[in-house]
């Protein structure tokens, strides 16, 4: 009888500490593949959630995640959409645990984008990462692989060739926001 205990409590120790081991190797392993999650990724997997970006240059926007793409993410705002490239975000607030990795093998740059806007000829208004805040209001004229020409307006001018205030060309490397409005197709 005592034989018959020794050898069950050693059983049972042994299955214990395989049981642990297992449970290292997978909280291990569930380390690894999170390690290897990009914040794209994370974002994705709040689609159709509503979240809170802070930018670099201290603007919060407040949307609904409507498209995540490895460069940049597109929220609805009320009534205005708002491409944000994922470099410049500082803070993410309202994500879920949900990941997604992307659906399609084909990824849309930021330029590609911006090219969206700039066939519909839509006007938008671009925030720059600059010390000091700064906007501007026009039309994308042209986009680059680097940059963006934009044809600038007043406020409250429609988006005509003779309201025109001039042209400027931004690096997209200091776009922090590009609003525009809602009805865009991205």
């Amino acid at each position: 009888m005592r034989w018959e205990l020794l050898f069950g409590d050693l059983e049972a120790q042994w299955h214990e500490a395989n049981q642990l081991d297992l449970e290292r190797h997978v909280n291990e392993l569930a380390r690894v593949e999170a390690s290897q999650l990009t914040l794209a990724e994370a974002l994705r997997g709040s689609v159709g959630q509503q979240i809170s970006l802070a930018m670099c240059n201290g603007t919060a926007f407040h949307g609904e995640v409507q498209r995540v793409e490895p460069q940049w993410i597109l929220l609805s705002e009320d009534n205005r959409s708002v491409v944000l490239p994922l470099a410049k975000v500082s803070r993410v607030q309202g994500l879920g645990t949900q990941r997604a990795r992307a659906a399609s093998k084909i990824q849309y740059s930021l330029a590609a984008a911006l090219r969206v806007l700039a066939r519909n000829r839509s006007a938008v208004v671009l925030d720059l990462d600059t010390a000091h805040p700064a906007s501007i209001r026009g039309v994308l004229d042209q986009v680059g692989a680097d940059y963006v020409q934009l044809m600038q307006l007043a406020d409250g001018v429609s988006r005509d060739r003779g309201n025109r205030q001039g042209n400027v060309v931004v690096p997209l490397g200091s776009l922090v926001s590009i609003v525009s409005a809602a009805d865009n197709e991205f």
